[in-house]
């Protein structure tokens, strides 16, 4: 009896791991590393991958500092209607010059300030500001 019992153990331990690896597939990428063979979830949504910015000298306004943190996410800065294109000539606040480690989103939408609204377009990978009425005009702020 003792022996069956440990015999159904032995056989439930081992498919237990078998699903689990079928589940979890895995690749040997070093001797001693196995690595998880899928995309990472900055891979799979590139505007929640974190990052740190630290804008030059020659970035001096939103516009600037939104096209550099654009670079190499695969999206692109296009308003549907240029609503937007006010904000490219706004001068960059020095508050947001360095920043980070924070959701490439979140560092758009930081850039971007209280008066806009960051609007993505995932299927043609392009980003857009549209102004907040809620924020424009309005004196909200805290002592």
């Amino acid at each position: 009896m003792r022996n069956l019992f440990l015999l159904i153990c032995v056989f439930a331990i081992g498919t237990a791991s078998q699903v689990a690896s079928a589940l979890n597939e895995v690749a040997r990428t070093d001797r001693y590393t196995l690595t998880k063979i899928e995309a990472t979830s900055d891979q799979q949504r590139p505007l929640m991958a974190i990052t740190t910015l630290s804008f030059g000298k020659e970035v001096l306004t939103v516009g600037d500092a939104i096209k550099e943190t654009l670079m190499g996410s695969g999206f692109k800065w296009q308003s549907p209607d240029s609503q937007d294109q006010l904000l490219n000539s706004l001068p960059l606040p020095a508050v947001v010059r360095v920043m980070g480690p924070i959701r490439l989103a979140e560092a758009l939408q930081t850039i971007a300030g209280e008066a806009w609204i960051l609007r993505t377009d995932n299927l043609h990978r392009a980003v857009w500001f549209e102004m907040n009425e809620n924020a424009v005009n309005t004196n909200n702020l805290k002592e």
